[in-house]
């Protein structure tokens, strides 16, 4: 058996150790003074206040009750007194205030009504009296008196002193007998069947006192003593002990027999840890100094095990259940319930205390829940040809175990093709298998072929041939499978097949126009000279002289015509050119003398040239000191006798000039130098 951890035994003990303290609930305007001491109403107008035992008294048992009444200090202007009330509303109850003493409102009720305040339209007694009364009433002259009044104090007499008086009420329940002690003074007695004639047979009410003030008023207080209830029957756990208890002596002496299984027999409250039950006896003297001898009976249950528990599995939503109406007295659940009839569903650990009399055992046990075991896979079901999916399992409850068919327990895979998948589980509780269908996506190949030309002005239908189970996507978003270009440009055909997989081609589409050549320049070539003759931006296969086929073509040694024929698929275009072959060479002639006065006769220095085919020409001329005064390396500018804008004076001038030219068929580069004369 397996006891209660501590925090569960701590919470049982809270709940159920018995509480020998009394509790009582303080209503309207009374509350607590502590040590058990109330105030019921303040020395103030138009104070109502009620005072309860928290739970019911038993009628169908005698009771003795002994407490402390305080009336307070105010007597000629002091109102209204203090009623001992047992009523069947709740320990929260409340009356009315003012002459009904708080008791007002009851009904049923029974209550003995303290009153010094003398209120001659209610039957008083002038002076401070006590009565008995039911239904919430304080009229003697009506039929809710049950005992007429009678003088507090034998012979009459102030009960307003501010002192406090002692009160017992008895009640013998055989004999119907209710009396009234007042200072040790039996002050009222009756017999009356208060439990049917007032409550109606019923036997548990709750007991307390009621007071209140009107235009007069009191300090009016109850001290109700702690060991207000006695029982007289007590029962132990064999194997424990128990305190024993007696209400409370004048001179604290006590004499329990027999003296057996106690701890001590001259205390009030001695351990008692017997074995068998038994009868002991306890004499005291009371507060009024009257020598009391009281009956205590403690009877003994036996100890017991719980042994109804194991630690359990449930499966598919079933339950654990129990029936302990009959075997035990009462029980309590660590969830709060005290029901001896229970099934428990949920996942946890249970504690159970039992009673059997006054004995008691803690069990505790474990539920294990095994949901419905469920396979899910998760992962695409379809993927594309040459891929693959990636398939995961979630396998509830954790603790089944489970494999792919192949015998693999991964809770993640990858699958390559089409297959129905198949994974099985099992717990303790069930075994399921669960299939999975993935399929490939087969995606046709397809082409746009080579890239193409199209004429200017025409029309070019490119694509491949519609399949019904593809769909397609242009870069100018057409979604036919073919369409009609009238332009150049980039075509790019996206296809997709159930929307996932995709495969792409581009075609470039060129304008092509037709062929169209310009005129080319008549050509002067130099004997073994080597000229290369092309067409710029050709769109076409170019023919020359019908023979050699290129866009550009090497002369050489030829003289006469050329034909020049340009050809494509959108049409063709022809030209000529004549070809001069000349004997070549190539010289430069220099004046040694110039005048530059700007008579527009011999004013500049220039070279002339004696080269057909002159490709690069450079002059220099400088001063006597070696200072460059002119440069160029155009044929067609001259030096006019000036550096920087400043004319030259006469004189000898140096020059060097180098030039490139055909000679002989040949590139050759030549150089000279030498003077020339400033003349103005």
């Amino acid at each position: 058996m397996k006891k209660f951890n501590l925090f569960c035994l701590l919470i049982f003990l809270l709940l159920t150790t018995r509480n020998y303290g009394q509790s009582y609930s303080a209503n309207g305007n009374a509350r607590s003074l502590g040590g058990d001491c109330y105030l019921l109403t303040g020395a103030l107008d138009w104070q109502l206040g009620s005072v309860w035992y928290a739970d019911p008294i038993d009628l169908s048992k005698d009771f003795d009750l002994e407490f402390y009444l305080n009336f307070g200090n105010k007597d000629g202007s002091g109102a209204d007194g203090i009623v001992f009330v047992m009523q069947d509303v709740s320990n929260k109850a409340i009356g009315k205030s003012g002459g009904g003493l708080g008791f007002e409102g009851f009904s049923p009720s029974f209550g003995v009504e303290f009153d010094d305040f003398n209120n001659e339209s209610m039957g008083d007694l002038s002076s401070d009296h006590i009565a008995i009364l039911k239904n919430g009433s304080v009229d003697h002259r009506s039929s809710n008196s049950i005992s007429a009044p009678v003088t507090a104090i034998s012979g009459g007499g102030n009960i307003e002193d501010g002192q406090d008086h002692l009160v017992r009420m008895v009640w013998v329940e055989d004999t119907k007998e209710f009396q009234v002690w007042f200072d040790c003074e039996l002050r009222q007695r009756i017999f009356y069947d208060i439990q049917n004639n007032i409550f109606n047979g019923d036997n548990l009410v709750y007991w307390g006192f009621t007071s209140s003030t009107g235009g007069l008023n009191n300090r009016q207080s109850v001290c109700l003593r702690d060991d207000i209830l006695v029982d007289d029957t007590m029962t132990l756990c064999k194997g424990e002990s128990i305190l024993l208890n007696s209400r409370e002596s004048k001179n604290n002496q006590y004499t329990w027999s027999p003296d057996l299984y106690l701890s001590d027999n001259s205390i009030r409250k001695p351990s008692c840890s017997t074995t068998e039950p038994i009868t002991y006896y306890v004499e005291y003297k009371d507060l009024c100094d009257n020598v009391f001898k009281d009956t205590l009976f403690v009877d003994v249950d036996q100890p017991f095990l719980i042994d109804d528990f194991t630690d359990t599995l449930l499966c598919n939503g079933s339950g654990y259940s129990f029936d302990f109406t009959s075997k035990y007295d009462s029980v309590y659940w660590n969830s709060g319930s005290r029901n001896k009839k229970i099934t428990w569903i949920n996942e946890g650990e249970y504690a159970m205390r039992a009673w059997q009399g006054v004995c008691y055992d803690d069990d505790t046990f474990n539920i294990t829940v095994s949901e419905n075991l469920e396979i899910k896979f998760s992962g695409d079901t379809t993927f594309c040809e040459g891929d693959s999916t990636l398939l995961s399992l979630d396998i509830t409850p954790s603790d089944a175990v489970y494999q792919w068919e192949d015998g693999l327990s991964s809770l993640s895979r990858y699958f390559s093709s089409t297959d129905d998948v198949l994974v099985k589980a099992k717990n303790s509780c069930d075994s399921v298998t669960q299939a999975y269908s993935i399929r490939e996506i087969i995606l046709e190949e397809f082409s746009l072929g080579n890239d193409t030309l199209l004429c200017i002005g025409d029309t070019l239908t490119i694509g491949p041939v519609t399949q019904n189970t593809i769909d397609y996507l242009w870069s100018n978003n057409s979604s036919l499978s073919r369409i009609d270009v009238t332009e150049a440009g980039t075509y790019i055909l996206e296809i997709s097949k159930e929307s996932k997989c995709y495969d792409s081609d581009t075609i470039v589409v060129s304008d092509l126009d037709i062929p169209l050549l310009d005129n080319l320049d008549d050509v002067l070539l130099c004997k073994r000279e080597k000229i290369e003759v092309s067409i710029p931006n050709a769109n076409g296969e170019v023919i020359w002289n019908n023979q050699e086929i290129g866009e550009s073509i090497t002369l050489e040694n030829i003289n006469g015509r050329i034909d020049v024929k340009m050809t494509n698929v959108c049409g063709e275009d022809s030209t000529s050119f004549e070809v001069n072959l000349v004997d070549c060479y190539c010289d430069m002639i220099y004046p040694n003398a110039f005048t530059p006065n700007e008579d527009n006769l011999n004013d500049n220095f220039r070279p002339t040239p004696d080269c057909p085919k002159l490709s690069e020409f450079k002059l220099q001329i400088y001063n006597q000191w070696g200072e460059l005064l002119f440069e160029s390396t155009d044929i067609n500018k001259y030096w006019d006798g000036s550096f920087q804008n400043v004319r030259c004076q006469d004189g000898v001038y140096f020059w060097t000039s180098n030039w490139k030219g055909i000679l002989n068929g040949i590139i050759q580069e030549q150089s000279s130098s030498g003077i020339v004369h400033l003349i103005r």
